[in-house]
């Protein structure tokens, strides 16, 4: 029966969990949850967002780490109540929302899917209205972890918190998520043990994470493109132009059927900038796994990036000057600027001039300023400008070199290169430790696949009928009617329940 009067609600919302705390068995905790989750969906918001006895509402008296469900549906009757005078950042409800978003119950708001993210969409919103995106940018990152420490499942709310560190430019904020490799995607419950419920502990968080827990909005093939897109822009801000490189080739290789996206032509114009970015060089191929049309259609819609590449690696490997580069870059200035990709290709530009001055290294002993100015400057009479770009190189760690100054003119000076630094034995055992952390990871989330893939009904049946299919070709039986069978039960398990 549904509570008529605050008298009656409120001892109600604060019967779960119990106090003193009592550890409930996981099917007494599911049962309790749902109870009080059913009193809160009946409950009418006028009786939610009313006074209680003693002054202040019901936000005053509920701890948001404790009694999460009741608090966080309070917030939401509150925030529709007020939508004739919008909640603003610093107001009151926003700091309630965002003292939620710290400290809620990770366990308990696995029951109330749909709400969680109608309480991020509202702090986003608020933020948005504000003009201040940024003031949204932590918030939701902290939720997103505290619900899933991994950040391993991906879900809808991925998408919206990256989009929202394009906006505000909070490209550094950004890889708390961006920084944890997606392995999962929200499960089918119907793939899942039978007796597993949202309050049990679970090996990996697409456990909990389901199509029915609400958690995430339904996923499309779209989703993770635009992630991945957006992640790549951020990593390439960042200058991190090899997790720029994976991110993007997350995108290109994404599953397709005749045509490339919009958003796949996008990615491999960026693609082609980053490599050259990082390596100097763009791979003569696609990844493997990349569709053939695919990659077909993005290179025709990429051919000017490609023809950029051409001549910067024509260029690197003849040891031309960068005025070729620098007309190409001229010529197609309208196009860069167009697909938002001008930026990178100065950097591109930059990075040439890095790449050519490097080269010398590997020749060169020593060089003159002025020459080394006429092979890789721009500008090749500006000795000065030439010397300032050469000790950014040298105290960067880009060159091994030192220049020997005799007089005032910079054009006199001597660029002497050192012998190339090697890799510490330290440095190396330590590189060798993480990739070591991050194989054990991946080996841990294909043993939790396995296992479910071992429970799972359709799985156990497919099992059994190739063990029957085996038993009747050993006894000389015909095996048709038993391989029929499961090719008809292949066929179900992949048109969904």
């Amino acid at each position: 029966m549904a509570p008529r009067d605050m008298d009656s609600l409120l001892p109600q919302l604060l019967s779960f969990p119990p106090h003193p705390p009592v550890p409930l068995a996981d099917v007494a905790y599911d049962r309790e949850v749902r109870s009080l989750r059913k009193v809160l969906n009946d409950t009418p918001a006028s009786l939610l967002t009313a006074g209680v006895p003693n002054g202040g509402d019901l936000l005053d008296i509920l701890d948001p780490s404790i009694n999460t469900l009741p608090f966080l549906y309070v917030l939401l009757a509150h925030s529709n109540a007020g939508k004739q005078k919008a909640p603003t950042i610093g107001s009151p409800l926003w700091h309630k929302a965002l003292d939620f978003l710290r400290t809620f119950d990770s366990v308990q708001v696995r029951y109330v899917g749909m709400e969680f993210r109608r309480l991020l969409m509202f702090v986003r919103d608020v933020a948005l209205a504000g003009n201040k995106p940024i003031a949204a940018v932590r918030p939701l990152g902290a939720a997103i972890l505290r619900l899933d420490p991994s950040g391993s499942c991906f879900t809808s709310t991925h998408v919206v918190f990256v989009h929202l560190c394009l906006e505000a430019r909070a490209f550094r904020a950004a890889t708390s998520i961006l920084d944890k490799d997606i392995y999962e995607f929200p499960s089918s419950t119907r793939t899942l043990p039978s007796g597993d419920l949202p309050c049990s502990r679970h090996d990996t968080s697409s456990s909990f994470i389901t199509d029915k827990s609400e958690l995430s909005d339904t996923i499309t093939y779209r989703e993770p493109l635009h992630y991945f897109l957006y992640g790549a822009m951020i990593y390439l801000a960042l200058k991190d132009w090899r997790r720029a490189i994976l991110f993007l080739e997350f995108v290109l290789t994404a599953p397709s059927k005749s045509h490339s996206s919009h958003i796949q032509v996008e990615a491999y114009k960026k693609w082609v900038l980053a490599n050259l970015l990082a390596y100097g060089e763009v791979p003569s191929s696609l990844p493997k796994t990349t569709n053939s049309q695919v990659a077909k259609q993005v290179r025709t819609l990429g051919k000017a990036y490609e023809a950029l590449g051409a001549v910067f690696q024509y260029g690197i490997s003849t040891e031309h000057d960068v005025r070729r580069l620098n007309a190409e870059v001229h010529i197609g200035h309208q196009k860069w600027s167009s697909d938002h990709n001008l930026s990178l290709v100065l950097q591109v530009l930059d990075a040439y001039r890095q790449s050519t001055v490097a080269k010398l290294e590997s020749t060169y002993v020593a060089l003159p300023l002025s020459e080394v100015g006429q092979r890789t400057s721009p500008n090749p009479n500006d000795h000065t400008e030439t010397a300032q770009y050469i000790a950014a190189m040298i105290s960067s760690g880009q060159i091994n070199a030192t220049i020997e100054q005799t007089g005032n003119n910079p054009g006199s000076w001597v660029l002497r290169f050192g012998s190339s630094p090697t890799q510490t034995e330290q440095h190396q055992h330590e590189e060798l430790k993480k990739q070591v952390a991050k194989t054990a990871k991946v080996a841990e989330y294909v043993r939790e696949t396995d296992r479910k893939l071992s429970l799972n009904k359709e799985y156990i049946s497919w099992l059994k009928q190739k063990a029957d299919m085996t038993a009747a070709a050993n006894a000389g039986e015909d095996p048709a009617i038993t391989l029929e069978q499961t090719a008809f039960e292949d066929e179900d398990l992949l048109s969904g329940p």
